[in-house]
């Protein structure tokens, strides 16, 4: 039977109450007492919190398990995705790193230097946070809520390993849910059975493939009565919250085939096969059959490539063919980050000669070499065209050579599908507008909704190992 994993996090936040303190140390000794690793996702300022208190007991009890990042004061004003939205790609990371980066420095600090992942607080989601992310070298994005999703698994999005966004509808058409949270209601009857339930599901529809469950708790809930208050539970409850939390780690991890792993473990499960690997002129050509009509990810195999990283895999080979007069023989992978903004859209059709469209590969193959992202635009002879265009026509061309064809004289550029957007929930980013802790009237998240289109050229899914 395949192997089904569970992801159990925390998000270490509350700062209101001493109490609090105490759940997470009670959670990572239950976790470790049953040889399961957890996840402990920690802000900044409940970082600073634990040091003032001197509660090294819980500091050294999470030490034990996986460390994540979960912004600096989560609930503070202007919340992430307030002071991200009118903000443009380069702007926006860099006053993530600015605001978040001193959280950062004293959850190292206090838990140690490596921190496995990162996921914000509610529903402020940004799309600028990847490349801070990658600057930081966190790995993964652990979180119950995004802008973007796929299959319902983990996916990438920036060359980060991603487990957010696991419901919705599958690729092969199901609706599915490998999201569960185990909080508020711990230790209430009957939801110990409801719990059961929800995770036998979703193992059942991992059956046949395999995957990962992503269970979230907030510590806190087994103290508090209710989000943004003091009221307390009573000491039975919390207990029975301790004691419904510990039987269903046992509970879950009884099945055969159920591992319980943590953050660290993710990059092991889902690598990303394209890293490293040389592309053979067969599996050139098959990312450009798939690519000639639409912007997409393709999967060949056990290997994805991102609808960035196809552009620059086909336009390499066309300005390989036009310098030496054949197709290359294969190509290594090369991570391409996404541009910088939305493309205009194209209104018309036009043919452009083969000599300014292998002109264009090249200068493009120059500039992603550098390192540099992928152009918002990109100019073949005297026309400025959507990158999502070029990658169809350069497609279109490469499937002929490298098959051995020569090149048509002209070539068509016509509007592409840009169908990685398929993948950016507009739902979610309205709903997001209205969060717990949004301001009174919202936030207009209409420009973060955009901006993920655009990060979406880097969506592919990740393949359990």
């Amino acid at each position: 039977m395949p192997k089904v994993y569970v992801l159990f996090w925390f998000d270490v936040e509350d700062c209101t109450v001493v109490q609090s303190d105490d759940c997470n140390k009670h959670l990572a000794n239950i976790l470790r007492k049953h040889g399961a690793v957890g996840t402990f996702k920690v802000v900044g300022q409940k970082a600073r919190v634990l040091e003032q208190h001197v509660r090294y007991d819980v500091i050294d009890a999470m030490h034990g398990h996986d460390i994540g990042f979960h912004s600096n004061w989560h609930g503070l004003r202007p919340q992430i995705a307030e002071y991200m939205a009118p903000l443009g790609m380069a702007e926006g990371a860099a006053e993530f790193a600015r605001r978040e980066g001193p959280g950062l420095c004293d959850v190292k600090r206090i838990f140690g230097p490596t921190v496995w992942t990162y996921g914000q607080p509610g529903s402020n989601w940004a799309p600028q946070v990847f490349r801070t992310l990658r600057q930081w070298g966190i790995p993964t994005y652990v979180s119950g809520f995004g802008y973007i999703g796929v299959d319902c698994q983990p996916f990438y999005l920036g060359n980060v390993l991603c487990t957010s966004h696991m419901y919705g509808r599958r690729l092969n058409g199901e609706t599915q849910q490998h999201l569960m949270g185990l909080n508020f209601e711990l230790g209430q009857p009957g939801e110990f059975e409801k719990h059961q339930a929800l995770f036998s599901r979703s193992l059942g529809q991992l059956s046949d493939t395999g995957g990962l469950i992503s269970i979230i708790n907030h510590p806190c809930t087994l103290v508090l009565e209710e989000w943004f208050s003091t009221n307390m539970k009573s000491r039975e409850l919390t207990e029975a919250g301790y004691r419904h939390f510990e039987g269903f780690v046992q509970w879950a991890q009884g099945h055969d085939n159920v591992e319980a792993i943590g953050a660290s473990r993710l990059p092991e499960l889902y690598p990303d096969r394209a890293v490293g690997h040389w592309f053979t002129q067969e599996e050139l050509a098959a990312i450009a059959d798939a690519l000639g009509e639409e912007a997409n990810w393709v999967r060949l195999r056990d290997i994805t490539v991102s609808a960035a990283e196809a552009l620059r895999l086909l336009t390499a080979s066309l300005a390989a063919y036009a310098q030496g007069g054949a197709a290359p023989n294969g190509l290594y992978w090369q991570y391409v980050d996404h541009p910088n903004a939305p493309a205009a859209e194209a209104t018309v059709a036009l043919p452009v000669p083969f000599a300014d469209i292998a002109a264009a590969a090249q200068a493009l193959t120059e500039r992603l070499h550098s390192g540099a992202c992928l152009p918002d635009m990109i100019a073949v002879g005297s026309v400025q065209v959507p990158p999502a265009d070029y990658l169809a026509a350069v497609a279109r061309v490469m499937s002929r050579v490298l098959r051995g064809e020569a090149p048509p004289d002209n070539v068509p550029i016509a509007p592409a599908r840009r169908a990685f957007e398929d993948h950016v929930d507009e739902a979610a980013a309205k709903a997001a507008s209205g969060g717990a802790m949004a301001p009174p009237g919202g936030i207009d998240t209409s420009g973060l909704y955009e901006l993920a289109k655009v990060v979406a050229w880097t969506v592919k899914p990740a393949v359990l190992k």
